[in-house]
């Protein structure tokens, strides 16, 4: 993205720094936002995520409603947390507000160091399974789950974030929205059938969890056709390096099943042989969950993004 591209409108600027924000460096970029490192009023480092509001979109009309009412409810340690929502009349653009993860994400640690050692890995990999099961339990499904959206805080503790295709999906009911990268989508999404539950969101687990150890993509997404025929056959080929562990190629080929029903879950996978000796812990920080609501709406106006249709 350009310098051009990157910068806020200078009246969007002026409007969000007049609430006592310092706008910083620019970090990233989605379809409809931007997102800066930003210093609050109380001289806390936030990630400031700016979505414009212009373009009716099917992401402003359908799912960023959905995402703020899901935001306002998680309150867990491996999950980014958003302290504010809000929605900017004059510019015409709604502001989040959120915790800033100084180490940047999953994906650029693994570019990084061209793979993570299966050692490094256990940590990330346990830790995201307590945020996975943190959204089951709310009957929650991200479905979009990828390396990009696992951020790693300044103690390398991961925050899952990014929940703007995230939607609340109670036992029984099911969707076929397609949503996600094309190679972390679970194959019954690919092939256009209805989904519930949180099978595909553990499909994406074993995606991200093969990047990690392998630094590679585990199919070719340039043939969609092809791919997912290679998935149908439940069989993960490996790059010749690194060598990996038979364990970890188990665990893989657990989660990556092609029948939703038959992937293993959060449970057996803390349970595998890859992971039953990695326990699941915080790296230095206080993690106690007082049960306080993460978010804050400090703008009633943003009631005109309420009543989103389901998809």
């Amino acid at each position: 993205m350009s310098k051009e591209d990157s910068e806020l409108e200078i009246g969007t600027k002026k409007t969000i720094e007049a609430r006592g924000i310092r706008i910083g460096r620019y970090i990233g970029s989605g379809s409809y936002s931007k997102v800066y490192c930003a210093v609050n009023p109380e001289k806390m480092e936030i990630a400031l995520k700016v979505i414009e509001m212009k373009a009716k979109s099917d992401y402003i009309q359908r799912f960023l409603p959905r995402e703020v009412e899901i935001v306002r409810r998680l309150n867990h340690p491996n999950i980014a947390r958003i302290y504010k929502v809000y929605f900017l009349e004059g510019p015409k653009v709604t502001v989040f507000e959120g915790e800033f993860c100084a180490n940047g994400d999953l994906l650029d640690r693994i570019k990084r160091n061209k793979q993570l050692t299966e050692v490094e890995a256990r940590p990330f990999f346990r830790q995201l399974i307590e945020a996975m099961k943190y959204l089951e339990a709310h009957d929650i499904v991200h479905r979009d789950l990828k390396c990009e959206n696992v951020f790693l805080d300044r103690f390398d503790n991961v925050k899952l974030g990014d929940f703007g295709f995230s939607r609340v999906l109670k036992k029984g009911e099911k969707s076929d929205t397609f949503c996600g990268s094309k190679i972390y989508v679970a194959p019954e999404i690919l092939r256009g059938q209805k989904y519930g539950g949180n099978a595909v969101d553990i499909w994406s687990m074993g995606i991200v969890l093969y990047i990690m150890v392998t630094g590679v993509m585990p199919y070719d997404e340039g043939n969609l056709q092809k791919m997912v025929e290679r998935q149908m056959t439940h069989m993960v080929r490996y790059p010749s390096a690194p060598r990996l562990s038979s364990a970890v190629r188990q665990l893989i080929l657990g989660i990556l099943h092609p029948d939703p029903g038959n992937r293993l879950d959060y449970n057996e996978m803390i349970t595998s042989e890859w992971l039953k000796e990695t326990p699941y812990k915080m790296s230095n920080e206080k993690t106690g969950n007082n049960g306080t609501p993460a978010v804050q709406f400090v703008q009633p106006k943003f009631r005109m993004l309420k009543d989103a249709p389901l998809c």
